[in-house]
């Protein structure tokens, strides 16, 4: 399968392909950008019944605790309290750990006193509430109702009916400081919990049926990239789970595997980065092979290499919690960015057809996880791409990586069967290598053996009578003569087959070239005791860009086996005629025929026409051959045992310039 002649080397192909993922990134972000929470005004969150889910970032106030030491007392003392600031929608306030101290005021004004309040984000180390209100005292300890079993990030709380309630809420982060906190009923709370899961499933579900194909691929291929991609997804598959709090909630909290977890990486940020920065390097491995960097990107094969070996140092750095992981992480995954993009690109520009499909499955991939960048600098709000984009993305991307690593073997078994191939031709061009020297072998001995038994008589001086000398010495001559010509056939066939140059082809009026060609073969013809019919009917049109003299020595050819196998007196035929842009000759005998199997390779320099003649070499039609495939005709014959045989050649013509003679 040539690479040109797939659906993606197509450039309109391939261009139509990303303008339409863009648009369908464009079409999803329309469709999932716009809040879906419930509206509110003032400095208040005014509860009502069946409005669904209430975004508090918009009516909440954030203080920043730099040394995570303030108690709920000394945030509401009023020196602390003015510094509070309104986080107008904000839910990302910067990429470093710390602890922030959250503000809103919640009046429950519908008949529904059990609310959810939750935390958007899984890796958070601790959060607590207080709550406070002007008809119960402040005990400065966390009044949370219960923790959702269902959800780790989720808390249920009871809100009076008609209190104003100032909520209080203590969050610490390991990581970047993204904190999105969702209120909602009860009801509204376990209904999304259900499509998340749904969602879940389906997206888990897909990714073990990838990871398990990919190595399933591997084990059956022995291919690296399979293996490399089917552990990227893995990685991915991990660090998603974490982000997401499933890990958390699938092993349990009492789970000594997440204790052990804990123990190592101190923290879920830390679990999170060290799965998804192997992911990475894996992708790295694996991109390095469907990309052929060596092939189409040499000069970038140095940044490959140091990013692949700074990648288990990177991993290294988490598990020892070197100072300023964070940094060098951040640091890693833009080199990645920056060599996927650039490499990416250039080798779809050298030609790389497999590198299309990465193109077209990062569109998706970063169009669908940009929200959540966009979201960490606070440059978007809270939706769902911003929580769950790179899991949408990863879903194309897959596919797309399926295909081409699907591309990749399938260029992979082409090549071997086209190394098999060569060497099945190979193997085949000996053997006929070895049929022609058999051939030449025997053509030569034979001769050469009666000119070394006549040259022993000559040397023996053996008497021979005069009428007998002169035939013994006239059959040393032509047995010389035809190794001599059989030698310059060979000479003039390794010529033939040659490339030359077909600019020097002269254009030729067929329709007299081939009359006076036939006036000279018909009188040749008559002079061996034969008979000739000639016809022509050649549009006179009819122009020919060829070597004049060695179209001439194909028809010598064909009318001397024609003429050499016909009984004396038989008829020799010559027809000339136009048909189809083209233009065709065929000389046909009366003699003896070429007998069906003999039929098929009577143009290979190593059969004779007749096997068993003592006349002629067998090259005579090799060399036809050649010139016909040279001037991009065909030559062909038929015939039967018994009724002669009729050979026909066409050349391509051309009937709408007119004759240049020369």
């Amino acid at each position: 399968m040539d690479s040109k002649k797939t659906i993606i080397a197509k450039n309109w192909f391939f261009a139509l392909s990303i303008l339409l993922l863009i648009g369908g990134v464009a079409v999803i972000w329309m469709l999932v950008t716009p809040a879906t929470y419930a509206p509110v005004s003032g400095n208040e969150i005014v509860l009502h019944e069946n409005e669904g889910i209430y975004f508090v970032n918009d009516q909440m106030d954030v203080f920043v605790d730099e040394n995570g030491r303030l108690t709920l007392a000394d945030i509401q003392a009023p020196s602390v309290a003015k510094q509070f600031q309104p986080a107008s929608g904000k839910s990302a306030f910067g990429l470093t750990a710390g602890t922030y101290w959250i503000r809103t005021t919640v009046i429950n004004q519908s008949p529904i006193d059990r609310w959810v309040i939750r935390v958007n984000n899984s890796v958070i180390e601790q959060f607590d509430m207080y709550f406070h209100n002007e008809n119960s005292a402040d005990t400065g300890q966390p009044n949370i109702l219960e923790k959702v079993d269902e959800h780790f990030t989720s808390f249920y709380i009871h809100l009076p009916v008609g209190v104003p309630e100032t909520i209080y809420m203590r969050t610490v982060i390991n990581g970047s400081m993204i904190i999105p906190i969702e209120l909602m009923d009860n009801r509204t709370f376990l209904g999304k919990l259900k499509n998340e899961y749904i969602f879940f499933g389906i997206y888990y579900g897909f990714v073990l049926m990838m990871a398990a194909y990919m190595l399933s691929m591997f084990i059956f291929n022995r291919i690296s990239a399979y293996l490399f991609y089917s552990l990227y997804i893995l990685c991915f598959s991990i660090s998603q789970l974490v982000w997401n709090g499933l890990l958390k909630e699938f092993l349990g909290t009492e789970s000594k595997l997440l204790a052990f977890l804990l123990r190592i990486f101190s923290n879920y940020e830390g679990i999170d980065y060290f799965f998804f920065i192997s992911c990475l390097w894996f992708g790295l491995l694996f991109l390095g092979q469907i990309l052929q960097l060596h092939i189409y990107a040499p000069r970038m094969l140095i940044i490959y290499r140091l990013l692949n070996v700074s990648s288990p140092l990177v991993l290294i750095a988490s598990l020892f919690h070197w100072p300023g992981y964070a940094t060098i992480a951040i640091l890693y995954e833009s080199m990645f960015a920056i060599l996927l993009t650039v490499s990416t690109y250039w080798t779809v520009y050298r030609g790389n057809v497999a590198a299309r499909y990465v193109v077209m499955a990062t569109i998706p991939f970063l169009g669908m996880a940009l929200p959540t960048i966009l979201n960490t600098y606070s440059l978007m709000q809270e939706n769902f791409l911003t929580h769950y984009g790179f899991q949408v993305g990863s879903i194309a991307e897959y596919i797309m990586f399926s295909i081409a690593l699907s591309y990749q073997l399938r260029q992979t078994q082409l090549d071997k069967e086209k190394a098999l191939q060569q060497i099945t031709m190979n193997e085949r061009m000996q053997q006929t290598r070895n049929d022609l020297l058999q051939n030449i072998s025997h053509d030569i001995r034979s001769p050469l053996t009666v000119v070394q038994g006549g040259i022993r008589v000559l040397i023996q001086g053996i008497e021979i009578e005069p009428e007998a000398k002169a035939r013994f010495l006239k059959t040393l001559y032509d047995k010389v003569l035809y190794i001599n010509t059989f030698i310059d056939d060979l000479f003039d066939i390794s010529n033939l087959e040659r490339s030359r140059d077909t600019e020097a082809l002269e254009k030729v009026s067929f329709a007299d070239w081939i009359s006076s060609e036939f006036d000279t073969l018909a009188s040749t013809i008559q002079m061996a005791g034969l008979q000739c019919q000639v016809s022509v009917s050649v549009d006179p049109r009819a122009v020919v860009a060829m070597h004049s003299h060695e179209v001439s020595r194909v028809l010598a050819n064909l009318v001397h086996n024609a003429g050499k196998f016909s009984s004396k007196g038989g008829m020799v035929r010559l027809h000339a005629w136009s048909e189809n842009e083209e233009v065709l000759v065929s000389v046909e005998d009366e003699g003896e025929g070429i007998a069906p199997e003999h039929l098929e390779v009577i143009f290979n320099r190593t059969v004779k026409v007749a096997p068993n003649s003592s006349s002629g070499n067998g090259l005579g039609l090799s060399i036809a051959k050649v010139i016909i495939e040279f001037h991009k005709g065909s030559i062909w014959a038929e015939s039967q045992p018994g009724t002669g045989s009729r050979f026909y050649f066409k050349l391509p013509a051309d009937t709408k310039t007119a004759a240049s003679l020369t």
